[in-house]
């Protein structure tokens, strides 16, 4: 064998030698590289999807917890009895009332919570006796000429089904008004409970109706947010999809449709209670259930689960970076294949140079040495080996870097989702909190009414009894005693007397000369101790349709105020004449200080006073109780000449 034959065997040798020493770590090296990067990106995907779903899942689910509190708020308030009570003894007047304060209910309701656009009280026989609308954030009562019957309703005779006070929740459907779908389609759940005192069937339902729109745009916007599937599977064997830019209208399919995609295997697992991932037809699944409280009945706490698909393809995707890694990696690999392949024909030099040196210390001459400097090919290699891995030590760190912002920007994002329920929560408990204690007043100041007005007349009795002649000093000495306790009672149901509207009123021809004449008694003792001068001018035969009990504490109201504006003494003008339209104008005037114009505008809110023993309520309660006889009361001031309050009032037909 010839030199130069050896020659070319031996740079086969060495080249391939050096080739499979550069490929098999490497090769070796970035397939466990992929495999766990790609693991790692799989379960932080995983991880993401999952917490997402659960975050969307648990907001759903508070709202309708919250929802069911003022449900059954509802329920329980006073105005509901009222009305069941009412319809079972036909009494019209009181039914009238009582829907006139659930209409002011549900409208309360309907405007603090956007999601609500209709709340309904039915009948036992499905017909609605009270309803709220709300459309395009505009909220109003339905006459009762276009209330419906709904009692062919699945959701009513399901809901009638329940015992009193045991919330039911319908599926996901369309709204139907008049049998026809309503246009547009509006999709919708309606929450309600059955209304009874438990002794037999039920007396009718209380119902919320929401719009599905929130429920419809979480999983749009999950499908947006993650570029892949979401899904919302209703408990009735249904089930809606989107995709990310989707505007396909609202459409829910039969689960059945699915079988054939994803399996009945994991259709029972998507649809279990039980939250958590699985992978089926080349897509990654995270599905949470929506979960009520203990409010609702255990049959009614799971009634959607929400589910996002994510494609496999899409992590290859989403690891460009580390495909761009390993293509560089490939790269490297192919230039040091051809710088092997050029330093074994490079090397050839070199070894001759051995092989001669090595003959020559075969014959015997051990001085002789081999001296390979640093400056050649294999030097460079190894400078190139060093280049390459500073590049991918690069790469990885800027790929871990990433993988930290990611992390950061979603716990940033959980964080603020969770102060923002938080404060929603909080908001809501204060509305609550507020109407409770408004419906508590309303009682309250009821209670004060039906007391002050017997105390007047037990006030007026005994001051009558007192000018009796004759009566013993003993007997004397007790009326004077009772007329001061009267007066220390009345002066405490003062600050609460009537501040509620009236709950029902008795409308009556009254003789507006003898009601005038019978609060002038009350108040001539007061007026003349003060020097004020009462002037008292009311067109005789002057009839007006009032109650006659409220219509004396308007215009005692009206004339103590005007006593109280004149300390120093004064003239109480009250002038009743017939005006047009059928009404009558009463004019009560006083000589006192008058009322700053800044001031005006806020008299007649409740507990706005300018007097320190003064609770602000007398005006709130005069105003009510002419709104509802359909009276209008205006005032007119100028400082430092006095105020006069008007009053248009219906004159009696019999008039």
């Amino acid at each position: 064998m010839d030199k130069n034959t050896r020659q070319r065997g031996l740079s086969r040798r060495i080249y391939f030698a050096f080739l499979l020493t550069a490929l098999i770590p490497t090769a070796i090296a970035g397939a466990i590289g992929i495999y766990f990067s790609l693991h790692a990106l799989r379960t932080e995907t995983l991880g993401h999807l999952q917490q997402e779903v659960a975050v969307r899942a648990q907001g759903v689910g508070r709202f309708f917890d919250q929802l069911a509190a003022e449900l059954l708020y509802l329920a329980d308030a006073p105005a509901l009895e009222e009305m069941r009570l009412a319809q079972h003894r036909a009494d019209t007047h009181r039914i009238h009332a009582a829907t006139t304060r659930l209409e002011r209910d549900y409208v309360t309701l309907a405007t603090a919570y956007p999601h609500v656009y209709q709340i309904r009280y039915l009948a036992a026989d499905g017909r609605e006796l009270v309803r709220v609308d709300k459309k395009n954030d505009r909220v109003f009562v339905v006459p009762a000429e276009r209330l419906q019957n709904k009692g062919d309703r699945y959701y009513f005779r399901d809901a009638m089904k329940r015992k009193p006070g045991e919330l039911y929740v319908s599926p996901l459907d369309l709204n139907v008004e008049h049998g026809k779908i309503e246009q547009p389609e509006r999709p919708v759940i309606r929450v309600a409970i059955p209304i009874g005192t438990g002794a037999g069937s039920n007396e009718g339902i209380l119902i919320i109706n929401l719009h599905a729109d929130f429920l419809l745009e979480q999983i749009q916007q999950m499908a947006q947010t993650r570029g892949g599937t979401a899904y919302l599977f209703d408990r009735s064997g249904h089930y809606l999809t989107r995709t990310a830019n989707s505007d396909a209208g609202f459409s829910m399919q039969p689960i059945d449709r699915l079988v054939a995609q994803l399996g009945e295997e994991s259709l029972k697992q998507l649809l279990a209670e039980e939250d958590g991932t699985l992978t089926v037809a080349e897509a990654i699944f995270a599905h949470v259930a929506i979960r009520f409280g203990a409010t609702y009945p255990a049959e009614d706490r799971l009634q959607w689960v929400i589910a996002i698909a994510f494609p496999e393809q899409k992590l290859f995707m989403s690891v460009f970076n580390l495909y761009a890694l390993y293509a560089i990696l490939a790269v490297s690999l192919l230039a040091t294949a051809l710088g092997g392949y050029a330093l074994s024909r490079h090397l050839l030099g070199p070894l001759d140079a051995l092989s001669r040196e090595s003959e020559a210390i075969a014959a015997g001459n051990f001085s002789h040495r081999v001296e390979i400097r640093g400056r050649d090919e294999i030097a460079a290699l190894g400078g190139k080996f060093n280049a390459m891995a500073e590049k991918i030590q690069q790469l990885v760190g800027s790929l871990a870097a990433h993988r930290d912002r990611l992390e950061d920007e979603v716990r940033a994002r959980t964080a603020e989702l969770e102060r923002e329920q938080d404060e929603r929560r909080e908001l809501d408990r204060q509305m609550f909190q507020m109407e409770k204690l408004a419906t508590v007043g309303e009682l309250t100041m009821g209670i004060a009414h039906e007391i002050g007005n017997p105390l007047a007349g037990m006030k007026a009795v005994t001051q009558a009894l007192q000018y009796e002649e004759d009566l013993p000093t003993g007997v004397t000495e007790a009326l004077k005693r009772l007329e001061a306790e009267t007066d220390r009672l009345t002066d405490f149901l003062k600050s609460y007397h009537g501040f509620a509207a009236p709950q029902a009123t008795q409308p009556e021809s009254v003789p507006l000369e003898a009601a005038v004449a019978d609060v002038l008694f009350w108040l001539r003792k007061e007026a003349r101790s003060l020097g004020i001068e009462i002037v008292s001018d009311v067109a005789p035969g002057l009839t007006v349709l009032a109650d006659l009990h409220q219509i004396k504490q308007v215009l005692l109201n009206l004339a103590m105020n005007a006593v109280h504006a004149m300390p120093q003494g004064g003239r109480l003008e009250i002038r009743a004449r017939p005006a047009d339209g059928g009404f009558a104008e009463i004019a009560v005037r006083d000589t006192g200080g008058g009322i700053a114009p800044e001031l005006l505008a806020r008299i007649f809110d409740p507990f706005f006073t300018t007097r320190a023993d003064g609770t602000g309520l007398g005006l709130s309660i005069v105003r009510k109780i002419a709104q509802a006889h359909g009276a209008t009361l205006t005032v007119d001031s100028t400082v430092g000449q006095g105020s006069c309050f008007t009053l248009r009032w219906p004159l009696s037909r019999t008039a």
